[in-house]
């Protein structure tokens, strides 16, 4: 079970009373895992929060503590003022925003990548590499791509409310894609967001 503090309840206290409320709106006493879900720089409190994060870790009321959408600026800094790495980075992570940077600092460091909008809602699955790899493994673009990250090392979580989609989403297991299809996916990197960028948005 994952949540995540909104930018608003960013800061020490606030922290700690926005997780409080979390837990009973889940029903639970220990969360799995809680994210920082923003940066948010310009705001400069991700420092404080990761404090109120620590002590919840240390209270034995999350399993584990990570964070969502940082940069490696902003995790360089949260290494420099604390002992405990964060478990996760969950960013906006698809074959059109590769994020090479990131996935390289986070392996550095012993966190682990994990991809939200790992399809870039839909809109790089009629790309021609991708079209001729699925119809050579007999498989659909989107289980290409998802396996793409698999190959990766990258945690997926795709998002659908369709059963047979859910169903497609996890077959994934049975086929793995060759180097030089890896390398052609990877090449449609063009920096394409779908969702804020995490240096700006505050």
């Amino acid at each position: 079970m994952t949540t995540k503090l909104w930018n608003t309840d960013q800061g020490y206290d606030a922290a700690l009373r926005a997780f409080d409320s979390s837990a009973a709106k889940l029903g639970l006493d220990i969360v799995d895992l809680y994210l920082i879900h923003w940066p948010t720089p310009a705001r400069d409190l991700y420092l404080e929060t990761w404090r109120a994060f620590e002590k919840l870790l240390a209270d034995g009321r999350v399993r584990a503590i990570g964070v969502s959408n940082f940069q490696p600026e902003h995790l360089q800094r949260l290494l420099g003022e604390s002992g405990i790495v964060p478990a996760v980075n969950q960013v906006e992570l698809h074959p059109a925003l590769v994020q090479q940077r990131v996935r390289d600092f986070d392996a550095a460091h012993g966190i682990a990548t994990e991809a939200w909008s790992p399809l870039a809602k839909g809109s790089v699955l009629h790309e021609q590499a991708l079209t001729e790899i699925a119809a050579r493994h007999g498989k659909t673009p989107a289980q290409i791509v998802l396996r793409w990250h698999i190959q990766l090392g990258n945690t997926v979580i795709p998002k659908s409310v369709t059963p047979e989609r859910i169903r497609q989403n996890i077959d994934v297991f049975d086929f793995e894609l060759t180097g030089a299809e890896v390398e052609a996916i990877t090449s449609l990197d063009r920096g394409l967001r779908t969702g804020p960028d995490p240096d700006t948005l505050n």
